[in-house]
């Protein structure tokens, strides 16, 4: 159990992310003393996973994984999987050159981009130019879609990006589905005498207004489970935002804490954050 401060009633990790919850890596979210920690530790938790994986390794350079389906390029320097033919992964794969690991029962599309590290779960739909920047954690069942770009972001079981999205420096709980074109955006804008501050100004992050500073240069948002967020959705950098809640499309969701089970939408010129009566999820 965490808090983003130990001396105050603030959004604990039980509380954005719940009861049913089986995402693998959740207990390495819940160690860091705030949500948003865990992405400074990506790439070390998918280093930790892939020496499990020891053994099992794809040895192959410059070389199709499958007949025309996937290949390294060679002498390019890049760890990254460019997927040349769509393609089913029938037994997971673990390329070793490029620190990517591919589930079963995931499909890779054509024109798909995956730069290590990267890990990718079970039954998964990588569409045609998908694009996965690095330092990329995906669940079982998710969805990541055409034209979508991730970067430095956790996406938890069964959680969807399918069309035109930005999703930088998040983490996304389980369940959560993002419409088209909706973007996370991580790096805040700067006044010419914050040029050289180098992080995210401090978040208000529960209903009293207390503020906790990121520490990050670039954060996007943390969302909790079964969250939808509409279409042409902006969050702005350092949203959290609770499970169970509703974004309306074409909404601008300013940063800061919005508490679990609310409708958010733009009225006017102001937004608008409304109780609801969506049902409990246990």
């Amino acid at each position: 159990m965490v808090s983003f401060d130990g001396g105050t009633k603030n959004m604990k990790s039980e509380e954005m992310f719940l009861a049913n919850n089986r995402f693998r890596f959740l207990d390495y979210i819940k160690e860091g003393p705030a949500l948003w920690s865990v992405l400074e530790r990506i790439p070390g938790i998918i280093e930790e996973f892939l020496d499990g994986k020891k053994g099992t390794e794809q040895d192959v350079y410059g070389h199709a994984l499958l007949p025309g389906s996937v290949r390294i390029p060679h002498g390019s320097g890049e760890r990254s999987v460019s997927v040349m033919q769509t393609m089913a992964v029938e037994e997971d794969i673990y390329i070793r050159q490029a620190k990517v690991f591919i589930g079963r029962g995931t499909t890779l599309e054509y024109g798909a981009i995956i730069k290590g590290p990267c890990v990718i779960g079970e039954n998964c739909e990588i569409r045609q130019g998908a694009y996965l920047r690095g330092s990329v954690i995906i669940g079982d069942g998710c969805v990541v879609g055409h034209v979508t770009e991730v970067k430095k972001s956790i996406f938890m079981d069964r959680t969807n990006a399918g069309h035109f999205a930005y999703v930088g420096d998040s983490v996304l709980g389980s369940r959560v589905n993002l419409g088209a074109g909706v973007i996370l955006a991580n790096l805040q804008f700067r006044t010419p005498g914050e040029i050289d501050s180098g992080v995210i100004r401090e978040i208000v992050i529960n209903r009293r207004g207390d503020a906790r500073p990121t520490g990050l240069e670039k954060l996007g948002s943390v969302i909790g489970d079964y969250t939808e967020v509409g279409c042409n959705t902006v969050m702005t950098p350092g949203v959290v935002i609770g499970p169970r809640c509703w974004v309306y499309p074409n909404t601008t969701v300013p940063k800061g804490f919005y508490e679990p089970g609310k409708f958010i939408r733009t009225r006017g010129v102001s937004l608008s954050v409304d109780a609801t009566d969506l049902p409990q999820v246990d």
